[in-house]
């Protein structure tokens, strides 16, 4: 979000709203998205459109999505003679992108703090993810989303499972009005194909790993409620039974969630 000096628009805290101000970091976002000439972005969180702005050199078309309707109306005065920029006034939460009949389209955005993960995580798993998504969010947020195995959380393992992140760089809050509490990193996303997918085999990574991390500092065996001969089939499956959570990196994922389907299996079966 971008906000002028003339604005009398009042930034929502319940939703999260920080407006960046800072037009030398603009200009930044705007080349660290590293997009084609051609590029159809989407921005979400436009806010009066100083992001928007900045980015119309390096792109082609531009759908700003906002949310509050005194925002959009300024939007629609602000680019009202530049056919380059198209003003949605919608809430991207309940918005499926893919109505939009774009054949492709990049993500960049100052993300409302309230909705940056929900947003990032309906967006990359959706039927037709965008190409590219170069955001900002919470340096907190950034950090597990980019996290390691040793450091890894249920967030890190949903969004590695279906992009691969890059952390670009920080902007300190004074960038922001109003000026929020804690520091915000820019990072990009590079969605894997779509056709490279193995959907059936992320979905049951995402559902171990969310089962493990209902209780992340307990042992993995014992995270995961220790079905009978659940810990002896982890050791089988080349998985320490007492790790954390924390620890595990995909591909052992991978295996703690084939390890569960049979386990499974053989309580059923006779």
């Amino acid at each position: 979000m971008g906000v002028s000096s003339q604005s009398t628009f009042r930034p929502s805290r319940r939703r999260g709203q920080n407006f960046l101000v800072d037009k030398g970091i603009q200009r930044r976002i705007a080349a660290a998205a590293t997009l084609p000439p051609d590029a159809v972005v989407v921005e979400i969180g436009a806010g009066t459109g100083s992001l928007t702005e900045a980015l119309l050199p390096h792109v082609a078309r531009i759908v700003a999505i906002e949310i509050e309707p005194e925002l959009a109306t300024g939007l629609r005065t602000r680019f009202e003679t530049n056919p380059s920029v198209n003003v949605l006034h919608a809430d991207a939460l309940s918005l499926n992108l893919t109505d939009l009949g774009l054949s492709q389209y990049h993500v960049v955005a100052n993300l409302p703090f309230s909705a940056g993960t929900r947003l990032v995580i309906d967006l990359l798993g959706a039927e037709k993810p965008p190409a590219s998504m170069t955001v900002l969010l919470q340096r907190d947020v950034v950090e597990r989303i980019c996290a390691r195995p040793d450091t890894m959380r249920l967030l890190s393992v949903i969004v590695q499972s279906l992009a691969r992140p890059e952390r670009l760089f920080d902007v300190p809050p004074g960038a922001f009005r109003p000026r929020p509490k804690v520091t915000s990193t820019l990072v990009r996303l590079a969605p894997l194909p779509v056709e490279d997918r193995d959907m059936d085999k992320v979905s049951d990574r995402i559902a171990a790993a969310r089962r493990a991390f209902r209780q992340p500092r307990k042992q993995l065996a014992n995270a995961l409620g220790a079905p009978n001969g659940l810990g002896r089939s982890l050791v089988l499956s080349g998985i320490d039974p007492k790790r954390r959570p924390e620890t595990l990196s995909l591909a052992e994922w991978d295996l703690v969630a084939a390890t569960l389907k049979q386990t499974a299996a053989a309580t059923v079966d006779p």
